[in-house]
């Protein structure tokens, strides 16, 4: 039989089951035939299933044929249990999703949840910030119920600490800020099986470390970030004494070089430096130190901005971050931190990057006391920086 025969379907029309669901009334005013449609064709219309169910789709998803439909193309979502009719209590909008997102208990539906959060970001996130940070001690609490792989090296064990915990004290702020019952559960579990399959094993965390200064263990690279000996239970070598002295003399002449540059570069017009803008500035200038600092025929330097610490410092409640960290396969690690102000915990920074073996140094551009604990050397920017810096 050809095509042109009586009976037969012409060419680019729709199959049988689908057009046996087209909403012949609905779509009376859209101009279209679902004879002639295309099958490809974007354009939403009304459709009806046997049952009485309706709904709103593309042409070309109708007429698709995922795993849901079980082989029938004209099959409802309704019927087949794919999709539900559910109601959000908290918007009262009804709206057809899948059985799994209608168990989850949402209170709105996205876009009344969307629109609330915009309203609502900025104290949320201040509310949540804040509970997260108490809950320090409750996370720490938890984590010491949980089972952790005998074998783990004790390194790795410490950096999944660090991660769990942010996840806990997260979920912990979660149901108390925002009514997410179970949140704490969900991370519980989540870590838990972790705990069990904490990998690499000692020997690939020292490979990896040793190869580019930083690990990814369980698919987060934020938060397993550190030193060799961190990472493979290492002692610490830290550098000789001379040699420290010498490299923080050598990077504060380079600093201070850079810095007098721009200042007698500076126009009036430009107006002053704030003291982020200044912040941001030397970041950027020191980030860029490796290149003078470390001979490239040695090995490959790394460059970090904003680095996690892996452990939480006794009576801290948050974890800090180094602003730069300079790190090669050779060389000593130079951890740099950048205040105007004093910082206490700046200093606790240091002392940590100071006790790894590193060699701390610490840019001071602003008013306050500028030394710092034993072992740190201080770059004292304030006179050279002063006829710029806003905040002086």
């Amino acid at each position: 039989m050809s095509s042109t025969e009586e009976g037969a379907r012409p060419v680019g029309t729709l199959p049988p089951e689908v057009t046996a669901t087209w909403h012949f009334e609905r779509n009376a005013d859209s101009g279209l035939d679902p004879m002639t449609v295309p099958p490809s064709s974007p354009i939403e219309v009304w459709w009806k299933c046997a049952q009485g169910h309706e709904w709103i789709d593309r042409i070309s998803t109708r007429t698709s044929l995922p795993k849901w439909k079980n082989g029938d193309v004209g099959a409802c979502r309704e019927c087949t249990g794919y999709r539900v009719r559910h109601t959000y209590p908290g918007c009262g909008h009804t709206e057809m999703i899948t059985t799994n997102a209608a168990g989850k208990g949402h209170q709105r539906c996205w876009p009344c949840q969307n629109a609330w959060w915009k309203a609502n970001e900025g104290r949320l996130k201040a509310e949540l910030g804040a509970a997260a940070r108490g809950f320090a001690g409750r996370a720490r609490e938890m984590l010491d119920d949980i089972d952790v792989e005998q074998e783990a090296p004790a390194p790795l064990v410490a950096e999944w600490r660090w991660w769990a915990a942010k996840h806990l004290q997260g979920a912990l702020a979660a149901e108390q800020i925002m009514d997410k019952t179970g949140r704490v559960d969900q991370v519980l579990g989540m870590i838990s099986e972790r705990a069990q399959h904490l990998v690499p094993t000692k020997a690939e965390a020292g490979r990896a470390a040793a190869t580019d200064g930083v690990i990814n263990v369980v698919g987060r690279g934020h938060w397993a970030q550190g030193w060799l000996h961190h990472l493979t239970g290492r002692s610490p070598r830290p550098a000789p004494t001379e040699e420290v002295d010498q490299a923080a003399e050598r990077f504060r002449a380079w600093l201070t070089g850079w810095v007098r540059a721009a200042v007698a570069d500076h126009e009036v017009e430009d107006g002053a430096y704030s003291t982020a803008r200044l912040t941001t500035a030397l970041t950027r200038q020191i980030s860029a130190w490796a290149d003078e600092f470390y001979p490239a025929e040695l090995g490959q330097a790394r460059v970090w901005r904003e680095l996690g610490l892996p452990v939480l410092p006794p009576g801290a409640q948050r974890y800090g971050r180094l602003d730069v960290v300079l790190w090669h396969p050779v060389f000593v690690t130079v951890v740099v931190e950048i205040d105007s102000a004093p910082n206490r915990s700046s200093a606790a920074k240091l002392a940590f990057a100071r006790d790894a073996g590193a060699l701390p140094l610490w840019v001071r551009f602003g008013k306050g006391s500028v030394e710092g604990p034993e072992g740190v050397s201080v770059v004292d920017l304030r006179q050279e920086l002063a006829p710029i810096h806003q905040g002086r």
